[in-house]
């Protein structure tokens, strides 16, 4: 929410608060279910089934349009395309993208500036962030096009799944970071109903053993028909609810932003009686996959975006072989990012989905591994709900955090140049309004941060178990 709209809504008694959540909604769907989107959704439903061909003409058509506006309107484009001698003009296809570089976070980092288009005006773009779950998140902006092209990719997911979205959708109970519930609340509503989608939005920040018959009875009195959330968030519940011998049955679950574990999966299918639907989406708006019904893997949206799977020196890789995740955006006008390396892992799949559908399959994305906190009040806390503290804040380097006790976690930061005390205090207040005030924040300056033996990044390690 915007500061203003926030204060408001943290001095609001719970029916106020639940007015202005969907006010604040209601607001959101104009730019997200408006403009394009009836359009990018008639074209999802039917391009879902085009043959290779069809498919790789229009991507084609789409990154002409991308790389020409790139050279003509985005400062860093016209010098990098300059640099290598690409002439967008002379366009033969999707191989023209391995005639330009890779682009990596660090440049979009330090040149946020010289690439957002200067044919759109600054109110025209949106701007985002990425998780940080690497140690250093980074702004971006959005157009209206790629807001509407995001969702409408979102919606299609819903209707694989059987769901139907928006205002006159299924019913859907949330858990994701939303901090909508203050800390300090001790006694149920532990949730707030969104009437502008159809939500119950609950606090990841309150699951516990203890709360759990809390959650159970509104969840039951609320009937819904999907569960969406983190999937640590969503095998904390299920657990809960498994351990107790209980079931809520569901249409789907439906899961991203983190690995979704097979164990976990078990987990929730079990305790709602329904299949998980996953999908992965790069904040940076390049990348989108996600499950059909026949759960073979993660159906690339190949009307989004062009994915490349990249070694260590930026060369393809062959079918089934793990690479990089490098994504164009066949939307984003405002901020057009072309052949940006993700810091994720994936591997294309050989076969073709027993769907039918000819979108390409990948295997399920193995690099977002994070641990669960447990606090001392029994609470079990996502990491991804630990990300929106780093957001806003583009003077660290890189980030890791440890949970040592119950109490206690440490942040290892590589600070940047800028790094202040205000930052630091953002940080520790920002963590403490989500973890507790009793939960002690050490932060420790580090000039690198520890990998494995085989160079992975763990951005969250809970050295006290979960108890689960």
């Amino acid at each position: 929410m915007h500061s203003v709209l926030a204060y408001l809504y943290r001095l609001s008694p719970v029916s106020l608060q639940s007015v202005l959540l969907s006010a604040f909604s209601a607001h959101l769907n104009r730019q997200r279910y408006g403009g394009r989107f009836p359009e990018f959704r008639a074209l999802l439903e039917e391009s879902q089934w085009w043959d290779r061909n069809r498919l790789r003409a229009w991507q084609e058509e789409q990154l002409r349009r991308v790389l020409s506006h790139a050279y003509e309107h985005v400062p860093y484009y016209r010098e990098t395309f300059r640099h290598h001698g690409y002439d967008p003009a002379r366009f033969q296809g999707l191989e023209d993208l391995q005639k330009l570089p890779v682009l990596d976070r660090d440049i979009v980092k330090h040149r946020v500036a010289d690439l957002k288009s200067r044919a759109l005006p600054p109110g025209g773009l949106t701007e985002g962030h990425t998780s940080g779950t690497t140690g250093s998140p980074i702004t971006l902006f959005y157009d209206a096009d790629m807001i509407a092209m995001n969702y409408a990719v979102m919606d299609r997911q819903y209707r694989w799944a059987g769901l139907r979205m928006e205002q006159d959708g299924d019913r859907a109970a949330v858990l994701r970071g939303n901090v909508i519930v203050p800390l300090e609340q001790k006694q149920p509503p532990y949730w707030r109903h969104n009437r502008a989608l159809n939500q119950l939005i609950f606090s990841s920040f309150h699951l516990s053993p203890q709360n759990l018959g809390d959650f159970l009875a509104a969840l039951r009195e609320f009937a819904p028909a999907v569960l969406d959330g983190y999937p640590s968030s969503l095998y904390v519940l299920a657990k809960l609810l498994l351990n107790e011998g209980e079931r809520l049955p569901l249409k789907a679950a439906i899961t991203s932003s983190e690995t979704l574990y097979d164990f976990q999966r078990e987990a929730i299918e079990a305790a709602f009686t329904c299949r998980v639907f996953d999908y992965y989406a790069a904040a940076e708006r390049v990348i989108f996959s996600v499950e059909c019904d026949h759960h073979a893997g993660h159906h690339l949206c190949e009307e989004y975006g062009v994915t490349e799977l990249l070694d260590e020196h930026d060369l393809p890789v062959a079918d089934g072989t793990e690479g990089f995740m490098v994504g164009t955006s066949l939307h984003n006008l405002g901020m057009p990012l072309i052949r940006y390396r993700t810091t994720d892992r994936g591997a294309l799949k050989a076969n073709q989905c027993s769907c039918g559908r000819p979108l390409a399959l990948m295997e399920d994305v193995t690099t977002k591994a994070e641990d669960v906190l447990r606090l001392r009040d029994g609470r079990l806390i996502s990491p991804s709900v630990l990300t929106h503290p780093f957001k806003p804040l583009d003077s660290i380097e890189g980030s890791q955090l440890i949970q040592t006790a119950l109490d206690r976690l440490l942040i290892r930061l590589v600070p940047g140049g800028k790094f202040t005390d205000s930052d630091r205090q953002h940080l520790v207040r920002e963590l403490k309004a989500r973890l507790g005030d009793d939960m002690r924040i050490d932060i420790e300056l580090v000039g690198e941060l520890p990998r494995t033996s085989r160079g992975k990044f763990k951005w969250v390690i809970n050295e006290v178990g979960t108890g689960l």
